[in-house]
């Protein structure tokens, strides 16, 4: 009889038909149908606190459905509904609540995957949309969009578009980047490494395993992702801008590297105003040299840089190198009147220290070669200096 009251009060919640029909057998299992009857039956086995089932105890209610080929088949199914929308209303399909076993092992809502099938332990879908293929093992899988409200923690994130919120509404006190604050990213380590395997994790005692389920054993030899990356230490990031350092629940630290591409924009900003600033410079210097130089040569010849212009007269030319950028090698082309005593092509970084010397032998036209090889990947510039004298300036450009 008491487990006829039970099964009345579980019934009245899940707003069953009052035409169900009741069975039960000789082993405490009932059956419940609707008029008509189904094809197959639902069995709710009621069990006492203190008895076992398999390795599990303590069940109040068990739901043991009887699937049957090429049907929809649930094990439970709670539903709740209102024809037409309401207003100070709150609808639960489902309510799970749990607490105080042991620490960390409360669980509201608990759902796996079993079988050998692909599927999902949980599944979520928005209004509109419904059951699909997950095309794969997931733990949970939700077809819609899903909102966070705080923090979500995850070993890899892997995402089409990564969209960051950024509404002049949500911020206040803002100002710009300062001076000191730019300079900081000069003192950052960047760092390759591999990440441990969640063996290792355990050994060291960073990861914690509670009991298992004996059924299916938890794989504590999961495999992590061994090829190189690259980052920073999160340790010594936060002796430099501890505003993009945060440790989670778990005591492991993490960093916001999203936060630190503002503050790279405005460091290439500021290094391209100085470049262009010292390009100018540069230009001018040499455009005064070159007239001091065509004055002792004896010509008034306008000096034309256009790697397409004709290579005549007595003046000392350098023209763009060829190809421009290029990953292997690449041409100078310069032309050295015929009294020159010495000539130069000079090699410097952006900041201006000098990284190659080239002593041109001869008069006339002069090609030199450059291979990538002697330099790393970026941006540089060339100088010819003839007799002492700067004659031009030029960019190049080395990409990998």
């Amino acid at each position: 009889m008491k487990k006829f009251y039970v099964l009345f009060s579980i019934l009245t919640a899940l707003n069953l038909s009052i035409n169900a029909q009741l069975k039960m057998d000789s082993g405490g299992n009932i059956a419940i149908a609707a008029t008509p009857t189904p094809n197959n039956y639902t069995k709710l086995h009621i069990l006492q606190s203190t008895t076992n089932h398999t390795s599990w105890t303590n069940f109040a209610v068990v739901v043991v459905n009887e699937p049957t080929n090429n049907r929809y088949n649930q094990g439970l199914h709670a539903y709740t509904y209102f024809s037409s929308a309401q207003s100070n209303s709150r609808n639960y399909g489902l309510i799970g609540r749990a607490g105080n076993a042991s620490n960390g092992f409360n669980y509201g809502v608990y759902g796996a995957l079993i079988g050998s099938n692909n599927g999902a332990g949980v599944f979520g879908a928005m209004s509109g949309r419904y059951d699909r293929d997950t095309e794969g093992n997931w733990a949970g899988y939700f077809n819609g969009d899903v909102k966070i409200t705080d923090t979500i923690t995850a070993n890899r994130v892997k995402y089409n578009t990564l969209v960051e919120t950024s509404d002049q509404r949500l911020k206040k006190d803002i100002s710009p980047l300062s001076s000191n604050t730019l300079t900081k990213i000069s003192q950052l380590n960047a760092v390759e490494f591999r990440y441990k395997s969640y063996q290792e994790l355990i050994n060291d005692g960073i990861v914690n395993i509670g009991v298992q389920d004996t059924i299916n054993p938890f794989p504590v030899n999961m495999n992590t992702d061994n090829r190189i990356q690259y980052g920073f230490i999160a340790q010594d990031l936060l002796q430099i801008f501890p505003e993009l350092v945060y440790m989670g629940q778990d005591s492991v630290y993490g960093v916001d590297y999203i936060s630190l591409i503002p503050i790279i924009v405005e460091i290439l900003k500021e290094q391209n105003d100085k470049i262009t600033d010292l390009e100018t410079q540069l230009n001018n210097c040499c455009k005064t040299s070159l007239n001091e130089q065509q004055l002792r040569l004896g010509t008034n010849e306008s000096t034309n840089t256009s790697e397409n212009s004709e290579i005549s007269g007595q003046a000392a030319r350098l023209f763009q190198n060829t190809p421009n950028p290029f990953t292997r090698e690449t041409q100078i082309k310069c032309y050295i009147p015929v009294d020159t005593r010495n000539a130069h092509i000079y090699i410097y970084n952006m900041q201006g220290t000098q990284l190659k010397k080239h002593i041109l032998n001869g008069t006339g036209e002069i090609i030199l070669n450059i291979n990538a090889y002697e330099l790393t990947a970026g941006m540089y510039l060339y100088a010819l200096i003839v007799d002492g004298i700067e004659i031009d300036v030029k960019r190049m450009v080395i990409t990998d």
